[in-house]
Order: structure tokens, then sequence, then C-alpha cells
């Protein structure tokens, strides 16, 4: 049995999962935004990335046909939710922080440049 859902129904679940993300990265204590200089944070926010992980999950369940009840409202409130859990305690699990420039000069043990090479 295949479900048609319409593109209004689309948007706004859409839309569902974006609010219900960024609200419950707010309750478990994430900020709203990331810390400035905004453009070099690697601070996970309410803003960036939740909803947009929130959207991706969304668009490949809905991709792959898979609308629960209401629609897909259900499942936009529950991929909202998971969202938010995944960056609150997973995401540098699966995403690690990228090294710092100054934590590859401070380990360069010779001074030359050449990390690990001895000439």
């Amino acid at each position: 049995m295949i479900i048609e859902v319409s593109g209004i129904s689309f948007l706004l679940n859409y839309l569902v999962a974006i609010i219900v993300s960024i609200v419950v990265a707010l309750v478990l204590g994430l900020p709203l935004l990331p810390d400035k200089p905004k453009r070099f944070s690697w601070v996970n926010s309410a803003i960036y990335p939740t909803p947009i992980i929130a959207l991706g999950v969304l668009a490949i369940l809905y991709a792959l046909k898979i609308v629960w009840i209401y629609d897909g409202m259900v499942l936009a409130v529950i991929i909202g939710i998971l969202a938010a859990l995944f960056v609150k305690y997973l995401f540098y699990y699966v995403f690690p922080n990228p090294p710092s420039v100054d934590s590859e000069i401070n380990n360069d043990k010779d001074g030359n440049g050449l990390e690990g090479d001895n000439l």
C-alpha cells in the first residue's frame, strides 16, 4: 500500500522537525548560537547542526517512503527529538573535533615542520 502525502504536509513536517529539534536542544542545555567568531567555532549549538541533522534524517526516511501515522507528523517529532539527543551526546564521538593548527605546531619535536621525518 502506497501512502500519498501532500507537499504541504511535507513542508509542515519539516518545520515541525526544525522547531522540535531546536526546542529540545535548548532544553538539553545547548547554546542557541555558537561561540564567537561564529565562522571558526566548532561548538555545537541549537541552530547548527541540530535542525540540519533532523532535516537530513527526515528527508532520507521520506525518500524511502517511510511515513508513519498522521502523515509523518509523529515521525517528524521523533526525529527532532533524536537529532537533538544525538547532537548533545553522540556528535563528538561520530564527528571528532578537527586538530587545531596550534596543537600541530606544538607537537612538532624538531621544529622543522616535518612531523615524524628524521632526515
